[in-house]
C-alpha cells in the first residue's frame, strides 16, 4: 500500500534521536512524509530533507536548528512556515518545490538562505528576519495561487529584513511585487534581468552596496 512508504513519527524520531548520538545532521534524504510539524522544537544537529516529499505542510514555528536545514530539490504539497525559526546555519531551498506560501517572518539565520531555482505557489515573506549572510534566490519563480476563489499574490516581502550580506535575484520571476520596504542590506543588491509583473517597492530601504538593475523589468516602482 502506498502508506507503508510514508516515514512514520516514530521512525522519525528515531532518525533524529541516532543522528544527536552520532554527532551528524538528521538524514530524511528522499523519504516520503505526510508533513512537519514541530512547534517550539530544539533540534541539536542539522536536517536533511534532500530529495524528499512531503505531502502537507512545513511547519517549524520558534524551532531552534543547530546546524544547517537542507530542502534541496525537495517537494512539499503544502505552506512552508518557519515563523521565528533560529538557524545556527544555512537554509537551503534551491531547486524545490513548494505548492503553497514560504513564510519566515521573524526567522533569525546565522548563514545564508540558498533559495536559488526556487518554485514557489503564492508568495515569500522574510518580513522582520534577521539574516548574518547573503540571499541567493537567483531563478527564483513565484506563480500567483488560486484556492477557494482566492488569489494568493506571488509576492517577494522583504519589509523590515535585515541582511547583512548581498541580495541576489537575477534571472528571478515574481508574479507580483518585489517589496524592500524598510529593509536594510549590508552590500549589493543584485536585480539584473529580474521580472516583476507588478510593483517594485524599494521606499526607506537601506542598501548599502550597489543597486543593479540592469533589464530589470516591473510595472510600476516606488521610491
Amino acid at each position: 500500500m502506498e502508506n507503508e512508504n510514508i516515514l512514520s513519527k516514530e521512525k522519525i524520531e528515531q532518525e533524529i534521536l541516532v543522528s544527536k548520538a552520532e554527532s551528524r545532521p538528521s538524514n530524511f534524504r528522499g523519504k516520503v512524509l505526510s508533513g512537519l510539524f514541530f512547534q517550539e522544537r530544539t533540534f541539536e544537529t542539522g536536517l536533511d530533507f534532500e530529495g524528499a516529499v512531503i505531502l502537507g505542510p512545513v511547519y517549524l514555528q520558534n524551532a531552534k536548528i543547530n546546524g544547517n536545514l537542507n530542502f534541496n530539490k525537495t517537494i512539499v504539497k503544502g505552506a512552508f512556515y518557519l515563523g521565528s525559526i533560529q538557524i545556527n546555519g544555512n537554509l537551503n531551498l534551491e531547486q524545490a518545490d513548494i505548492r503553497g506560501v514560504v513564510n519566515l517572518v521573524g526567522a533569525e539565520i546565522k548563514g545564508n538562505l540558498n533559495f536559488n531555482e526556487l518554485n514557489i505557489s503564492g508568495f515569500l515573506s522574510l518580513a522582520k528576519a534577521k539574516i548574518n549572510g547573503n540571499l541567493n534566490i537567483q531563478k527564483i519563480k513565484l506563480n500567483d495561487s488560486y484556492n477557494a476563489g482566492l488569489i494568493i499574490k506571488g509576492d517577494v516581502y522583504l519589509r523590515d529584513v535585515a541582511i547583512d550580506g548581498y541580495l541576489d535575484m537575477e534571472n528571478g520571476m515574481t508574479e507580483g511585487s518585489l517589496d524592500l520596504l524598510n529593509a536594510f542590506i549590508g552590500k549589493d543588491v543584485n536585480l539584473k534581468k529580474v521580472l516583476i509583473k507588478d510593483s517594485l517597492v524599494l521606499k526607506q530601504s537601506k542598501i548599502q552596496g550597489r543597486l543593479i538593475t540592469e533589464n530589470t523589468k516591473y510595472e510600476h516602482i516606488i521610491r
